[in-house]
């Protein structure tokens, strides 16, 4: 014996107009979600990474090389660009300079504990830190990166600014 099951039948514009008021859809109650490429050759860091920057509630887009995170810099729209410790330092200066020829994002490049600054990041941080710190600093640049354009001037040159435990 089967039971019966009732269905309704709702005609397919009706559905079209719940889809279109749905959250999903880009109405005014949504909220844009930041969005973070994160560049790094360690697959295992990067998925860490990546689970903690979605978590966090911003959209995360991965790069596993210098030329596919070029690539996608060039074509995307992002609002930090966090390049990992795991790339060689050289490595790490080449493609932040690959990077500031193509966008104007602002970029946090994780360094070692005691390795010298990356002068063309605009943020340093040790990556000895803890996730939480990383993630606590990645919500204050970009909270901050709204600002004054004489703000972003002079986070361009000179020295960037560093977090972590050296401005403790």
């Amino acid at each position: 014996m089967h039971k019966k099951t009732k269905f309704q039948v709702v005609p397919l514009a009706s559905i079209a107009n719940l889809l279109s008021q749905s959250p999903e859809a880009g109405d005014a109650t949504t909220t844009r979600r930041p969005k973070i490429l994160s560049v790094t050759f360690d697959r295992a860091l990067g998925a860490t990474r990546e689970m903690l920057f979605t978590q966090a509630g911003f959209v995360v887009v991965a790069a596993n090389s210098i030329g596919h995170a070029v690539q996608l810099c060039a074509n995307g729209s992002f609002d930090l660009i966090v390049i990992g410790h795991s790339i060689p330092i050289e490595q790490r200066e080449l493609l932040l300079k690959e990077v500031r020829r193509r966008c104007d994002t602002p970029t946090l490049a994780l360094c070692r504990h005691g390795e010298p600054p990356l002068t063309s990041a605009d943020y340093v941080f040790d990556s000895m830190e803890s996730p939480g710190h990383l993630l606590e600093t990645v919500k204050e640049i970009l909270k901050s990166w709204g600002a004054e354009d004489e703000e972003r001037q002079s986070c361009r040159s000179g020295q960037p600014r560093r977090h972590g435990t050296q401005d403790r």
